[in-house]
């Protein structure tokens, strides 16, 4: 994740009180206190939530603080030493990737180039589930997105997709701090990438998938630049023109234990859409935050970024920055793994809800 400042963050509830308060305020100064009626100004109606999956509730229990400690873990294990892009422990990470996507039985999702996978000694298996593509021209090797697809059970709606993604690449071995050099990113983001995963998982074990297709892409080279997203969105793997919305997870395991910021366009009602499955979910116990840091600009600033342009509503949902970011103490046990299981519990219903509802979010006039 890109770097950025560390400011207070107000809840979402408290803002949108406050503009409430503020447009209430001028209302009745236009009004001078009239209450003589207005005609009618009765809100238009709001659509309910699609109907949840028959067997939503065990698909979600499946999302667990014991594997996503076990998928951290993994990833973020000195032996990866930090999983820079290219490099051969990057590699092992998309090896471990593809192979859960394939253990999982979803589709892959990226164009077959047997003669990369073959140079690099991937296996047949995991070669379709790799997009392969050079990061930046001053490297030596090819690096990889992991790409795979859950069919929309909707002969018409199937050929839309939303897209859950999260990079899985971090800044590989650096300056020693305290005689540490790896700088593991585990949440930075490793956190982003099990989440992911364990969301490829609930989604597979539905009896019955949503209408519209998922696409779940773990992104090489961000932290160079949003590369692999930036190679995704132009690749002929990539549904652009069909693509209904896009939610990015990028260090999601730390910081605050009952909210998380939602990064998003302002013109579109992704976040409003977002925030009502948040209300139906009490249980989960986690608000959705309008941008805290709304001068930051990271609407650009992470792998949500290449979507824009094409007219995609996104949403990028993040913990924050804290003292271990960019650090070698950014480790598997700091992370607060319960929060972390509710989170992606509710990014589940979110996806359900984009994937599954008449209409997809948008860009109301």
């Amino acid at each position: 994740m890109w770097m950025m400042n560390d400011t207070p963050a107000p809840r979402a509830g408290t803002a949108r009180l406050s503009i409430f308060l503020v447009l209430a305020g001028l209302t009745m100064a236009g009004c001078g206190g009239s209450d003589v009626p207005t005609g009618n100004d009765d809100p238009p109606e709001v659509p309910g939530l699609a109907d949840p999956p028959v067997d939503g509730a065990a698909a979600v229990a499946t999302i667990t603080q014991a594997d996503l400690m076990d998928r951290v873990g993994l990833l973020a294990a000195d032996s990866m030493m930090g999983r820079a892009t290219p490099s051969p422990e990057l590699e092992k990470a998309a090896v471990y990737l593809a192979g859960e996507m394939a253990r999982l039985g979803l589709e892959a999702g990226a164009t077959e180039d047997v003669g990369e996978c073959a140079a690099h000694g991937i296996s047949q298996v995991h070669c379709p589930y790799m997009q392969w593509f050079l990061a930046m021209p001053e490297d030596t090797d090819m690096t990889m997105n992991v790409v795979a697809r859950l069919p929309g059970s909707d002969p018409v709606l199937a050929d839309e997709h939303v897209v859950i993604g999260a990079h899985y690449d971090h800044v590989g071995i650096r300056t020693p701090v305290a005689g540490d050099s790896i700088y593991n990113g585990a949440d930075d983001n490793g956190s982003g990438t099990s989440a992911v995963a364990e969301l490829a998982e609930a989604f597979a074990g539905l009896e019955e998938p949503p209408r519209r297709s998922v696409l779940f892409v773990f992104f090489a080279g961000e932290e160079r630049g949003l590369l692999g997203a930036r190679y995704f969105v132009g690749s002929p793997e990539a549904p652009m023109g069909n693509s209904a919305a896009m939610i990015n997870l990028d260090m999601v395991g730390r910081n605050w234990t009952d909210r998380v910021a939602a990064i998003y366009q302002p013109a579109s009602d992704i976040f409003e859409r977002a925030e009502r499955v948040a209300d139906a979910h009490p249980e989960l116990n986690m608000d959705l935050l309008i941008d805290p840091w709304p001068n930051e600009n990271l609407v650009n600033r992470s792998d949500q970024a290449p979507f824009i342009p094409y007219g995609i509503p996104v949403m990028f949902l993040t913990s924050g920055l804290h003292e271990d970011y960019h650090m070698p103490t950014d480790e598997a046990d700091r992370l607060d793994y319960e929060k972390t299981e509710r989170l992606t519990r509710l990014v589940f219903w979110i996806l359900w809800e984009f994937a599954e509802a008449a209409e997809p979010p948008g860009f109301p006039q």
